[in-house]
């Protein structure tokens, strides 16, 4: 009479196959989760990208005679951060004082400063303080805002004697992610944009 024997357990092979199938799945899940993180980050980016933006055109609307003198003219490369501006339109703290705003009102015989938008291109771009996170752009990769005159009116300023600016448009880059490929870094740097165009009458 013959004796059958009955298979019990796993076999070798059994185990390296559920192994293999578990290791795929466990690298998918993870390759999803990177990617919803990396969505999650371009996303909040993006909004603080909007953020500094429209602050930055608030500014410029509650300053009309600044904007259409063309002081919101902006490129980073002219701001000094390690030198504030002489008048410090904003309360800020110095040494756990308070210091009370300066005077920033347009003065007619000064016809080529503006305080007021020598502040908020300061204020925009460096932050009131290195130390804290103060600024919006803190929070974004090597964020870069400009700002460029596209339009003028008909009419000269009564503050400048020169042509009205009617359009600017603002734009802020910022880099978002590292891409594979390219043998430089900068070839692997993505850069993003965020512009509004912003009109005077």
């Amino acid at each position: 009479m013959p004796i059958t024997k009955k298979q019990t357990g796993f076999a070798m092979v059994e185990v390296m196959v559920t192994v293999a199938i578990i290791t795929i799945g466990v690298s998918g899940m993870g390759m999803l989760l990177i990617r919803a993180i990396q969505g999650t980050q371009d996303s909040a980016q993006q909004s603080q990208a909007m953020w500094i933006v429209q602050d930055y055109v608030g500014r410029m609307r509650a300053n009309p005679e600044g904007a259409r003198g063309s002081f919101y003219i902006l490129d980073p490369d002219n701001i000094d951060c390690d030198t504030p501006p002489t008048t410090l339109c904003a309360e800020t703290f110095s040494g756990g004082a308070e210091v009370p705003a300066g005077d920033c009102s347009v003065d007619p015989a000064s016809t080529s400063t503006n305080k007021m938008a020598t502040f908020d291109n300061w204020v925009t771009t460096c932050g009131l303080s290195s130390d804290i996170y103060d600024s919006p752009s803190d929070f974004i990769a090597n964020p870069r805002l400009t700002s460029v005159c596209t339009a003028n009116g008909l009419r000269s300023s009564s503050y400048t004697n020169q042509l009205d600016c009617t359009q600017y448009q603002v734009t802020l880059t910022w880099q978002t992610k590292i891409t594979k490929g390219g043998n430089d870094a900068t070839e692997r740097t993505n850069v993003n944009s965020y512009s509004m165009l912003v009109e005077f009458n």
